[in-house]
């Protein structure tokens, strides 16, 4: 399992945090020797995030979005939107998904977001 520690999240806003299943780098979901991802030319067939009590899951989506400049297609990124959370706390979130793939893999990673007021 992996760690990946977020942007700081104020109490008082709504915000999003991304998960990237495919190459991180370019978008690529393709299974080449370029796509480092874990994807592999799969896509996400479900999602489930285990967020802890202290802050509160607003929506989740799998849908197409742009981060940084880099296009990622539907179903290779998670995003959760987050509510709340005590200041001066650093909330836990798992974002487990189950690919497409025959046998379909399930993979999880653990995002660590630190709560602070600003």
């Amino acid at each position: 399992m992996s760690y990946q520690v977020m942007p700081e999240k104020d109490p008082n806003s709504i915000e999003p945090y991304f998960v990237v299943w495919c190459d991180l780098e370019t978008g690529l979901n393709d299974g080449s020797a370029k796509d480092t991802g874990e994807l592999q030319g799969e896509t996400i067939a479900s999602v489930e995030w285990t967020v802890p009590s202290g802050i509160t899951e607003v929506s989740n989506n799998k849908a197409a979005i742009t981060i940084h400049g880099v296009t990622y297609g539907a179903n290779t990124v998670c995003t959760i939107w987050l509510s709340g959370g005590a200041g001066d706390t650093d909330q836990q979130l798992t974002c487990s998904i189950v690919t497409s793939g025959t046998p379909a893999r399930t993979l999880d990673k653990t995002i660590i977001v630190p709560v602070r007021s600003q």
